[in-house]
């Protein structure tokens, strides 16, 4: 099992509500994808403007498959300019 965690700052004068005009697809859709077996968004409650995509995957493969997704290479670009220097991502395996 393989456990992403990106985090994104939003540029100043970015509102919650146009992130997830935007991440609300994403997850929606990233949680058909084959081997997805979690995919959340969440947004700090100690820093403004900070939120955490959560995402569990059965193997690389899949992961590999969701990266390359029409959903994912159409929102995640569109999202990176929303965003202050763009994702920071960890991934671990179990």
């Amino acid at each position: 099992m393989i456990r992403l965690n990106a985090f994104f700052k939003v540029k100043a004068g970015v509102t919650t509500a146009q992130v997830k005009a935007l991440t609300d697809e994403l997850v929606e859709l990233s949680r058909k994808d084959e081997g997805n077996k979690g995919y959340d968004l969440f947004e700090s409650t100690t820093q403004p403007g900070v939120f955490l995509f959560c995402e569990s995957w059965a193997d690389k493969a899949c992961l590999t498959r969701h990266a390359r997704s029409e959903h994912f290479t159409r929102i995640v670009p569109e999202l990176e300019k929303l965003t202050d220097g763009g994702l920071s991502i960890e991934q671990f395996e179990r």
